[in-house]
């Protein structure tokens, strides 16, 4: 069994969060495919930002990031409207 954590250079680690971005890949499966805590993920997207210098991202991709959580928007929304009026029964 593995003990210990895995150490990523900043390179990884901004290599990984771009990978996220530009494929549109969940948070789980990210986690899963290297190893890592979605925690830690959403550390990391914290500490570099979409449209950070050090990430670099091209507009395009920042720009379908936008439009993807955008167009999940409503699905989120209807889905929690749906289950308000189920526990309110």
């Amino acid at each position: 069994m593995k003990t210990g954590r895995t150490k990523f250079t900043e390179s990884d680690k901004l290599s990984i969060l771009r990978e996220y971005y530009a494929s549109g890949a969940s948070l789980y499966s990210m986690s899963k495919k290297y190893g890592i805590e979605r925690g830690t993920l959403r550390y990391w997207m914290n500490k570099y930002p979409m449209n950070s210098e050090s990430l670099s991202l091209p507009s395009q991709t920042i720009e379908d990031v936008m439009a993807r959580k955008k167009s999940n928007e409503p699905d989120e929304i209807a889905k929690l409207q749906a289950r308000i009026k189920e526990l309110e029964k």
